[in-house]
This record gives structure tokens, C-alpha cells and sequence, in this order.
């Protein structure tokens, strides 16, 4: 039987003839990805009721945090400068459910703005905006297709990741302005782009995985290191 993933939805508003209604959505690209590596994607729509939260957690095998919009700057620490669209209710509702998730031992794996409420929840701190505070930087939210190779990351050696993937360096695809400062207590970087940019996190103790990059968009061109990645999280399910 298929282990069972929920992937955390984030609410939009969508236009409909002549009405606006919220709707809870995931990019597909995750759900084919988790089926490719063996495992079944359940949406959860974004709720504040923590026995939804508690009950849903404990039915899955792990839970999956996907990319989306900017964290409230307040929650880790600072007044808002250059975060932009952010959704304090969607904040609450995934550290909720992160909360849970390691309460009750499940793996959890984190895309792009997922890593980084991961790390804000162990303590962490973000850059808000990397072009404005690290003006030196690579350029990360990158124009063109999100399947587009962008730049390289170096992979510590004493990571999942280089266990895996085998290599100190791959290509990946990069579509993100804001990005981890100060790593959370507990969080392994694992990757780091040519500029200093942490470009993964890792927690063994934790059964956490989680990127900066987006796999589930690579993986849609054939790239087999995404695979790779994948099937490393639901090898945590296996375990559980």
C-alpha cells in the first residue's frame, strides 16, 4: 500500500464570471512528483482548527510544505521592509502542521518557501529580499520557465543530499527572492549556491529534507536528480 503525503495547500483568490471566491490549490507538479516516487498526495486545505490539524497529521505518513508567497517578517523577529504578500493565516496553518508533524515523528520535506518556514519555525531568520540586502548576490528569482537551469549548488559532503546525488555540485532551477540567513536550531545546511546562499536544509533527527530550488519543476523536464530527491523523502515514509 502507498504511503500518504499531505501536501499543505495555500489559499488564492480566483476570478470566476462575476465573482472572486478563495480556493485551496497546490501546483501539480508536486502531486506528479509524489506519485512518480511511490507515494500518494492528499491536499489539505489551509485550516486554523488544530483537531483538524492533529487528526490529519496523525493519518498521513508525512507532510510536504510547498512554495508560495512571503513569511510575516513578525515571525521571526523583524518589522516588515521588504516582504511582500504575505498571508499570516497560511503561516499559522503550516507551522501548525509542522508542529504536529514532528510532535508525532512523520518525515516532512520542504520546497522553496516550505524550507523556509521550516527554518523559521526552528528559530531561524530569513533575508526578506536577497537583491536588496545581498545586492552582490546571484540573481534567484530568475526570469523565463521555472524549468531552467540557473545556477549550480555545492553539496557538503556529510549531507543526505551527497549521498544521493553523489556529486559535490548540480544545476538547479531558481525562482525565489527571499531565502534563509541564519540557519534554525538543529537544521544541517546541506547546499549552498557560489554566493553564500543556503540552498538546503537537513535534520536527520528530524527525518527533514528540504530546498530552495524546485525539484517537482525540474523533475517535469526529465531531470533525474529531482527523482532522486523525492524518492529520498518517501524512503523516510517507508521508515515510519
Amino acid at each position: 500500500m502507498r504511503k500518504i503525503v499531505a501536501v499543505l495547500g495555500y489559499g488564492k483568490k480566483r476570478q470566476e464570471s462575476t465573482f472572486t471566491y478563495p480556493v485551496d490549490t497546490i501546483n501539480a507538479g508536486y502531486a506528479s512528483s509524489i506519485i512518480k516516487a511511490g507515494a500518494l498526495p492528499f491536499l489539505v486545505p489551509s485550516t486554523k482548527d488544530p483537531d483538524i490539524i492533529r487528526n490529519t497529521v496523525q493519518k498521513v505518513d508525512g507532510i510536504l510544505i510547498p512554495g508560495g508567497n512571503d513569511i510575516d517578517p513578525f515571525l521571526y523577529g523583524e518589522s516588515v521592509t521588504f516582504a511582500d504578500k504575505y498571508d499570516r493565516e497560511n503561516d499559522y496553518f503550516q507551522l501548525c502542521m509542522l508542529e504536529e508533524a514532528i510532535k508525532e515523528g512523520k518525515p516532512v520535506m520542504g520546497i522553496c518557501r516550505g524550507m523556509q518556514i521550516i527554518n523559521v519555525f526552528f528559530g531561524g531568520t530569513l533575508y526578506q529580499d536577497i537583491e536588496k540586502e545581498r545586492p552582490q548576490s546571484l540573481q534567484h528569482s530568475a526570469p523565463g520557465s521555472p524549468e531552467d537551469f540557473i545556477h549550480p549548488v555545492c553539496i557538503e559532503k556529510t549531507s543526505l543530499l551527497y549521498d544521493i546525488f553523489e556529486k559535490k555540485e548540480i544545476m538547479v532551477n531558481s525562482i525565489h527572492h527571499q531565502g534563509v540567513r541564519k540557519p534554525g536550531d538543529g537544521l544541517f545546511p546541506a547546499a549552498h549556491s557560489p554566493d553564500g546562499i543556503i540552498e538546503a536544509l537537513e535534520s536527520r533527527e528530524h527525518n527533514i529534507i528540504a530546498v530552495q530550488w524546485h525539484p517537482e519543476a525540474l523533475l517535469m523536464r526529465g531531470e533525474e536528480n529531482s527523482m532522486r530527491l523525492f524518492s529520498l523523502f518517501t524512503s523516510f515514509l517507508e521508515k515510519q
